[in-house]
């Protein structure tokens, strides 16, 4: 137990590295943000679905190292994190659905099967990615409402004031 304390801070960097790195990679083929202009929504919700696989490994290191600590703070912080990230998951990919519609309509009619298949694969990883997020969002808040009373951090009690010598 003690050696996975001491590797716990280095799995919790890579994870946090995995998200990190990955959102400024995507940040960058982003810009110019244009949210106005349905092509660029189009395309950077779909560019989303390219990028979620470093993302959900950073959240599968950090849950198994909560897990294995074990911490169930930190395992309830990071369900919490993860449901919220499937539930932007699934808001995006509705937004998505949308765009695709307009997107696919402004098309000429021999690109447009080009359209429909970039938007089932898209649409299959993001909601492939929500669902592992919902998955390790549920195991997390489990794992850590199963961590038995004696390995939970204790509370500490107030040092009595200090009044006078005996």
């Amino acid at each position: 137990m003690e050696s996975l304390r001491r590797i716990a801070p280095g799995a919790y960097l890579v994870a946090v590295l995995l998200f990190l790195i990955t959102a400024v990679d995507y940040l960058g083929n982003a810009w110019p943000f244009l949210p106005g202009e349905v092509n660029w929504r189009y395309g950077v919700v779909g560019m989303v679905s390219t990028y979620l696989l470093s993302p959900l490994l950073g959240c599968l290191i950090a849950s198994a190292t909560a897990a294995w600590l074990p911490q169930p703070r930190v395992s309830k912080l990071l369900g919490l994190i993860m449901w919220l990230g499937a539930l932007l998951l699934l808001a995006a990919l509705a937004a998505f659905v949308l765009d695709s519609l307009q997107v696919r309509g402004a098309a000429a009619p021999a690109a447009r099967w080009v359209t429909t298949t970039s938007f089932v694969l898209a649409s299959a990883k993001m909601f492939s990615a929500a669902v592992v997020l919902m998955v390790l969002g549920r195991g997390n808040l489990r794992a850590a409402a199963a961590v038995p009373e004696s390995l939970r951090p204790r509370k500490r009690s107030p040092a009595p004031p200090i009044v006078g010598q005996p």
